[in-house]
């Protein structure tokens, strides 16, 4: 009789411990707020976490996030529908105000509860199975909401990020004729300290979206693909993390081409004309970016598409990738160089590449195996460890990359995926130059004081 009693108080506090588990639900989610001040970014972020849980796992009138009086108090840490929050970043940024992301954890549970205490008949939506399922799927539209949001910041930020200084030659003859003379252009483009904050809130905002390895190993049992980065903000500075989307994969290309438009967003004023680089593409002869090539993705046995795959300007010649349409956007440029050097071969005269065309591209880029990686690597730094000075910079290139050894214990399924390295990118290094010649009249040139550059 007395080990029954026993009994029965064991089974009815297991069955009180199994409703709280089967109540008490919560949801994990990475948000952005965007404010005049620190705490109203901070408010907004975590009411755009209410609004996204609520629409995923309570049924309810919708009338009631209309209400803002309602939805400041839903907000409310002290009420509960938000247990705890953890600041990912916190940013100023120019001409927008504040800008906090933070990881919020939501008790779906109290928030349907308080629901319910305002009037509204609300329900906790399927069972706990459902609710699991309901959470992946939240969790991967989270992720591709997160990465937008970032997106608005990184673009905010990649727009002031670089300086620029032009350096002009001595005018050469144009087929040895007085009637038109080109002047080279050198044109540097250099990082300045946005560019290593744009950095650093990039890798924060993608480490709290990031999958663990053991979730990401569950996700691949479940039959779903993931989305591996590796990511450097410098050499002590960088994770492996795991998306769950393949819309955030194509995002995160998409972003990283922005930098393109970013770091063309200046014109060349010389007194007679004001022009950008894409107004007269056919003058741009050369473009050097080897300290800026900040993205890998599939590597070749000898490994050489780690560096034209990593330009946001050129593909390799002779590559597999097909020509694309011009409103793929980016700088169209000829591909007149073989290997490192540009030449002036007529023969490619009528061949123009745009920019490599993420829309197809970055379905291959989440696939590097990590061997593949250390072989290209090696055979990479063995032909670049020469005096030359060409091969020296194409050595410094790869060392940007070198981190992913490091990561070699947390790499999950030996996939290494994308590699975004800003390792190397010191403020106030050159990271791109470009060789332009500007092309003009004996008249228009004696108009010419001098060349500047005009931010846009």
């Amino acid at each position: 009789m007395k080990n029954s009693f026993y009994m029965l108080l064991l089974l009815l506090a297991c069955a009180k411990l199994s409703s709280a588990q089967e109540t008490d639900k919560i949801v994990t989610l990475v948000v952005s707020g965007q404010g005049k001040t620190p705490d109203e970014a901070k408010q907004n972020a975590l009411r755009s976490a209410i609004e996204q849980a609520f629409g995923t796992f309570v049924s309810s009138n919708t009338e009631i996030l209309n209400d803002n009086l309602v939805k400041d108090e839903i907000v409310s840490v002290a009420n509960g529908n938000i247990q705890n929050f953890e600041v990912i970043s916190e940013l100023e940024i120019p001409n927008l105000g504040y800008n906090t992301t933070l990881k919020a954890t939501v008790s779906v549970t109290k928030l349907t509860s308080f629901v319910t205490s305002k009037g509204f008949e609300a329900d906790f939506k399927g069972s706990l199975f459902a609710f699991n399922v309901n959470q992946q799927i939240f969790n991967e539209k989270n992720e591709v909401k997160a990465i937008n949001d970032m997106s608005t910041v990184i673009k905010s930020l990649a727009d002031i990020a670089f300086d620029y200084s032009i350096k002009p030659s001595e005018p050469i003859a144009v087929n040895s004729s007085n009637d038109q003379w080109k002047i080279p252009l050198e044109i540097s483009v250099f990082g300045n300290n946005n560019l290593i904050t744009l950095a650093d809130y990039m890798h924060k905002t993608l480490k709290g979206l990031s999958l663990s390895t053991d979730e990401a190993n569950n996700y691949i049992k479940l039959g779903k693909k993931v989305y591996p980065v590796s990511f450097a903000v410098n050499n002590k500075n960088f994770s492996y993390l795991i998306l769950r989307s393949e819309k955030s994969a194509s995002d995160l290309i998409k972003l990283l081409y922005y930098f393109n438009h970013s770091i063309l967003n200046f014109k060349v004023s010389n007194g007679v004309e004001t022009f950008t680089l894409e107004d007269h593409r056919e003058n741009l002869y050369y473009i050097y970016d080897a300290n800026f090539r900040f993205f890998s993705g599939t590597t070749t046995s000898r490994g050489d598409r780690i560096n034209y795959n990593a330009s946001v300007f050129y593909p390799k010649v002779g590559s597999s990738f097909s020509k694309v349409g011009i409103e793929d956007a980016g700088l169209i440029v000829k591909p007149q160089y073989s290997g490192q050097k540009f030449l002036a071969s007529e023969s490619h005269r009528k061949d123009y590449y745009v920019v490599l065309n993420y829309k197809s591209w970055y379905k291959n880029q989440f696939i590097n195996e990590i061997e593949n990686f250390y072989n290209d690597h090696y055979v990479e730094f063995y032909l670049y460890s020469t005096n030359n000075t060409e091969y020296d910079r194409d050595r410094y290139l790869i060392n940007q990359f070198a981190f992913v050894k490091k990561l070699k214990n947390v790499i999950s399924n030996n996939k290494i995926g994308l590699i975004i390295s800003f390792v190397n990118l010191v403020p106030g290094n050159e990271l791109v130059r470009f060789d332009y010649n500007d092309l003009r009249t004996i008249d228009e040139m004696q108009k010419i004081k001098n060349y500047k550059i005009i931010s846009q």
